[in-house]
């Protein structure tokens, strides 16, 4: 959770639950997971992951941190905010509660845009109908090669009020992407050490 970022894209992030695991190429060289290690061996305590804390492969364990939740609420100068930089709001491991918890934290602080982002647009898609979607919120998925082109389909499923595509990291063409009901993409390549 912090009031600044260094992502070009956004200018806070919010982080009500942290972990993930890897669901396709473009996590390989992920940046949440390397400094998800940096801040547990620095003692972080919300990286020090509980018993609870849980993952279904690779990666580093999903953990929910509902001390967090109101964070938003304390910031009176509003702000676009990354929901979830360090995991996705989406894994399977988030209970819809929770995420419905999240939604409402939105909903709440209207003068805030929130930029949820995921790699999980099934499970996107099959909890759409059942939360509460506010006008300040921004859905995206990633797509970083045509295999994963499907994310964009299932996006525009979801009613938000603005749908965005994070191509990134870009690691082949998407001459199959349609970006017909996309508002918004984002492309880049790869960074850090092993860059593809």
């Amino acid at each position: 959770m912090a009031d600044k970022t260094s992502i070009e894209w956004t200018e806070a992030t919010w982080n009500p639950t942290n972990g993930c695991d890897r669901t396709s190429p473009g996590c390989d060289h992920c940046y949440a997971l390397t400094l998800d290690k940096r801040l547990k061996a620095m003692g972080v305590e919300k990286y020090q992951h509980d018993g609870n804390a849980r993952t279904s492969g690779p990666g580093f364990a999903v953990t929910l941190h509902p001390d967090a939740l109101n964070l938003p609420r304390r910031w009176t100068t509003p702000r676009t905010v990354f929901v979830n930089s360090m995991s996705d709001l989406f894994h399977e491991s988030v209970p819809v509660d929770f995420i419905e918890r999240v939604f409402d934290v939105m909903s709440d602080t209207p003068q805030h845009v929130y930029q949820v982002l995921t790699k999980r647009s099934r499970r996107l898609v099959r909890l759409a109908g059942k939360l509460t979607w506010p006008a300040n919120l921004w859905m995206g998925v990633s797509i970083e090669n045509d295999r994963y082109a499907f994310q964009a389909d299932h996006l525009r499923q979801v009613p938000a009020a603005v749908r965005f595509l994070s191509i990134e990291p870009l690691l082949g063409p998407v001459p199959s992407l349609r970006l017909d009901g996309i508002h918004w993409v984002i492309v880049g390549g790869e960074s850090g050490a092993g860059a593809r």
